[in-house]
């Protein structure tokens, strides 16, 4: 089953993602070309980010990050950290919408996988000791 991904954060993420790349006309294009079509602006970039995270393998990348564990839902990540938490069988991401979001995902996961008794991993901004932490 696919993660549900918090639109703002899709649309946000891929928008990074391209513009990382030097392609965000690329997105610019298809959504015009979705207005035309007659979806309203904010139809348009959900429609053409979702479509381009698939193609371009982005959504792949964010299901394989967490490898063993179930990857129920990202969301846009508040404040200054990002973290995955385990509920049960599945987990929740919250991720900044920028680049090497999968990456910093897979940083989290495994850090989950090394200590089984925890149920959140997180990476914090400020203050605290570089790198991931498991509580």
């Amino acid at each position: 089953m696919a993660a549900q991904l918090e639109p703002n954060f899709l649309v946000a993420w891929v928008r990074a993602e391209l513009a990382a790349a030097g392609e965000e006309p690329v997105m610019n294009a298809l959504a015009a070309r979705a207005l035309q079509d007659g979806l309203d602006e904010e139809e348009a970039q959900l429609d053409v980010a979702g479509q381009l995270a698939e193609r371009r393998g982005l959504l792949n990348a964010l299901e394989t990050a967490v490898g063993d564990l179930w990857l129920a839902e990202v969301r846009e990540a508040r404040g200054h950290s990002e973290r995955l938490e385990k509920a049960g069988p599945s987990c929740i991401a919250f991720l900044r919408a920028t680049p090497g979001a999968s990456v910093r995902l897979a940083q989290l996961a495994e850090a989950l996988q090394r200590d089984p008794g925890k149920t959140v991993a997180e990476f914090t901004v400020l203050g605290g000791t570089p790198g991931c932490s498991t509580r």
